[in-house]
């Protein structure tokens, strides 16, 4: 009777540790839901810097609803003061000496970590979000989040979420491997107001540069596949164009909602040659040979995976 008891007992505190676990994931999920929510509703802006071990970019962005349309400005405050526009679903680029072009887009991607647009209902099943509690940053109190990847193949996030807005006010991307912050968004300044609507009026009516045209996706085949892929990741798009009369270059794009990839496959008369691996900002590129074929990994992934994927591309013959 004793040990009945006491098996009860146990099982009921497995199952109350258990409900406390799926307790704690859902709200920290709705915490990150919540900060995906401000980021996309709000009227805000946010100076900020870029941070890694190549460089230091000091941004400033700033974020709208106008007319049940988003319209956003993200400005980059030195050297050649490059500027992007948001209105709607059209992303506009601007820079001295270039051309200014306009792409179709959800969200403005440049120097914004991913993952604060991420749907993470869906990325739950790759990532674990995980409360660490509260502290402060900039003397503002602030919730404590860790995403990490459930496989160890991606990188891991720390984000320390602003407890009054919901906004992020400072996004690391660790290295789990090497043990290294590889790009850090810090806020310098924040400020949530109705007067951003005013100062980003103009935009409404702006005349915006043309939009580049991308010619239309082929569903072509390619001789190649990639036999190994972190779970979670899926093709997002393909394509292939001659470099040269000898050169044919062919890729793919993945994504898993938070970190994407592309993998490409030069095919050259001449024997191809490996080169040094290396990472800029969050951005790892390892190229590697195999007879006549150069196989590029191009992506925001740690460089054992980076390296795992390349290795894993196979040939099932001639072009």
């Amino acid at each position: 009777m004793k040990y009945t008891v006491f098996f009860i007992l146990l099982f009921g505190s497995f199952l109350n540790l258990s409900k406390a676990s799926v307790q704690q994931k859902n709200s920290t999920e709705a915490l990150l839901q919540g900060m995906g929510h401000s980021v996309q509703t709000l009227p805000y802006e946010l100076a900020f810097i870029n941070l890694s071990q190549q460089f230091i970019i000091p941004l400033r962005y700033r974020h709208v609803i106008i007319d049940n349309q988003p319209i956003a400005q993200l400005i980059q405050m030195d050297n050649t003061r490059r500027e992007i526009i948001q209105r709607g679903d059209q992303i506009s680029y601007y820079e001295s000496g270039l051309d200014s072009f306009s792409l179709r887009g959800d969200h403005i991607v440049d120097y914004l970590p991913p993952i604060i647009f991420a749907d993470f209902s869906q990325i739950q099943k790759f990532y674990n979000f995980i409360d660490a509690g509260s502290t402060h940053v900039g003397d503002r109190p602030v919730y404590f989040v860790r995403i990490t990847s459930k496989d160890n193949d991606r990188y891991n996030y720390n984000l320390l979420i602003d407890k009054k807005s919901y906004l992020p006010l400072l996004i690391e991307l660790f290295d789990q491997e090497k043990m290294v912050v590889v790009e850090q968004f810090r806020v310098i300044s924040s400020r949530v107001n109705d007067d951003i609507k005013q100062e980003l009026n103009a935009i409404v009516d702006l005349k915006l540069p043309p939009m580049l045209v991308i010619p239309k996706a082929e569903k072509v085949a390619f001789n190649w596949k990639v036999s190994k892929l972190p779970e979670g990741f899926r093709e997002i798009s393909r394509n292939r164009s001659r470099l040269s009369k000898t050169e044919l270059l062919e890729s793919i794009m993945y994504s898993d909602g938070v970190f994407s990839f592309s993998v490409n496959v030069v095919n050259t008369d001449a024997k191809a040659a490996d080169e040094p691996l290396y990472r800029q900002g969050r951005r790892t590129v390892y190229t590697v040979s195999n007879g006549r074929h150069s196989i590029s990994v191009i992506g925001e992934l740690p460089f054992a995976t980076i390296k795992q994927i390349a290795g894993s591309v196979t040939f099932t013959g001639g072009n």
